[in-house]
Order: structure tokens, then sequence, then C-alpha cells
């Protein structure tokens, strides 16, 4: 029996509440410069993205935020302070590891409604993702921790 395709509204309403669950666990040091995400959305910020993978169900899961907000996040998951030392490989690895867990708790989420999700792996980008008229986004602006960031899920749409 196939999985019925699942609106993108429900990943994306999922999605938010793995992040919320996640954001509680960060230990963030201070209360970093508060930068409000340009009004481009992902078109401007870099952000890390992952698939998760069916015969019906295909989508890639994406969290952008500032350069700064990026490396405040990849903080809270390592427990690194504001004045300890961090390169950008560890910036990127570290909001590759929270983007790698949040899209775990969507698939444990979405486990009832479609059993043969799989995960891909994380994969960072500082360029935008161009959208086409073949995708279908959504997106919502959220706060984890004291970082403003922008959820967003992308899928080809379905020909009719």
């Amino acid at each position: 029996m196939a999985a019925k395709v699942i609106k993108i509204q429900d990943w994306l309403d999922c999605f938010n509440e793995a992040t919320t669950e996640l954001a509680s666990s960060l230990r963030f040091d201070g209360t970093p410069a508060r930068e409000v995400p340009s009004k481009g959305g992902e078109q401007a910020n870099p952000g890390t993205y992952i698939a998760i993978l069916t015969d019906t169900n295909s989508m890639h899961l994406g969290i952008t935020s500032t350069p700064n907000g990026v490396r405040a996040l990849a903080r809270g998951l390592l427990g690194l302070r504001q004045d300890q030392e961090m390169s950008d490989q560890e910036a990127v690895d570290g909001v590759s590891e929270v983007m790698n867990i949040v899209a775990g708790k969507v698939k444990s989420k979405m486990a009832g409604r479609d059993g043969t999700l799989q995960l891909g792996l994380p994969m960072f980008v500082q360029t935008p993702i161009q959208v086409n008229e073949q995708m279908e986004r959504a997106s919502a602006d959220v706060t984890i921790g004291p970082v403003a960031c922008q959820l967003l899920v992308f899928r080809n749409r379905r020909a009719a």
C-alpha cells in the first residue's frame, strides 16, 4: 500500500515542532546581538539543508540564519561561550549537526504517516537556493534560543 503524499504545511509544522524541542536543549552563553535575517529569506542567508526521501514524499528541509546566527547555533550545540574561538568549519559542522538532529526528530514524528522515510546527509550552503515554478515551498520565521532563523521546506510539485 502506497503512502499518501503529505501536505507541505504538515511537514513545516512538524519541522517547527522538532526545532522547538531541540532549542530547549541548546546552551547559549548570554544573548548574542539580535540580527534579523534579511527580508529575502534564504535568498541572502547561509543555511543547512537535508533531504528526506521516500517514493511519495521526497523533499528538503532547511534552516537559514545570518552568518553570526549560524555561529550562535553551532555554539549552542557545542556549549561554547561567545569568547571561545570557533573556526568556520566548526560552525558549519555544528549547524549541520543541529539540522541532522532536527531532521531525525521530523522523521520519527512522520514515520506513522510514511514508514519508508530515509534521511540524506546535511549540506551547508552559502548561496541562495533557486526556487522555480516546478517547486513547492513553505517557510516559517522562528527563534531558536536568541537566534532568528527561517525554516524552509522544498519539494518538486507533482504532475497532475
